[in-house]
């Protein structure tokens, strides 16, 4: 009899661990350096069509670092429905408008939405060394301030 109880409170306690997936389907991030000029030359060039420029420093699928620069104009609204953004400000001043609805919502891809207009939403004047926690589900979006550009880290966490 106890060789039955042991025997079953060892498959109870391994079955759970075989059960269990893989953390994630990628590789492990290796290494990687970016230079203050690497980082800079990268945001010089806006992205296609747009107004406004980034440099991955990191992309994984559960977190991805972006450098980020924004002028006063040109930016959308953006609504994560997996992802944390946690923004600090290097250098400019801007604007970050947060919370509401978008109006005329564009679903760009699975869990994301884009858009140009925020209704109901409150604005935040931001400066270098801020930092901001932007939960998922939350509409916002950052804008420089009149004349100038606003560059900023964010580690984005998949949840």
């Amino acid at each position: 009899m106890r060789t039955q109880l042991a025997a079953l409170a060892l498959s109870l306690t391994v079955l759970p661990v075989l059960a269990q997936t893989t953390l994630r389907s990628t590789p492990d991030e290796s290494f990687k350096y970016l230079s203050h000029d690497q980082i800079t030359k990268g945001l010089m060039k806006p992205w296609p069509g747009k107004a406004y420029s980034s440099v991955f420093g990191s992309d994984h699928e559960y977190f991805f670092v972006e450098f980020v620069k924004r002028l006063d104009h040109g930016n959308y609204v953006e609504h994560h429905t997996h992802w944390i953004d946690q923004t600090t400000i290097l250098s400019g001043e801007g604007i970050l408008t947060i919370g509401g609805t978008i109006a005329d919502p564009e679903k760009i891809a699975p869990g994301e939405v884009w858009g140009h207009k925020q209704v109901g939403a409150k604005t935040i004047h931001v400066r270098p060394g801020d930092f901001v926690l932007i939960p998922t589900n939350t509409p916002h979006h950052f804008d420089a301030l009149p004349g100038t550009e606003l560059n900023y880290v964010v580690y984005k966490h998949r949840v």
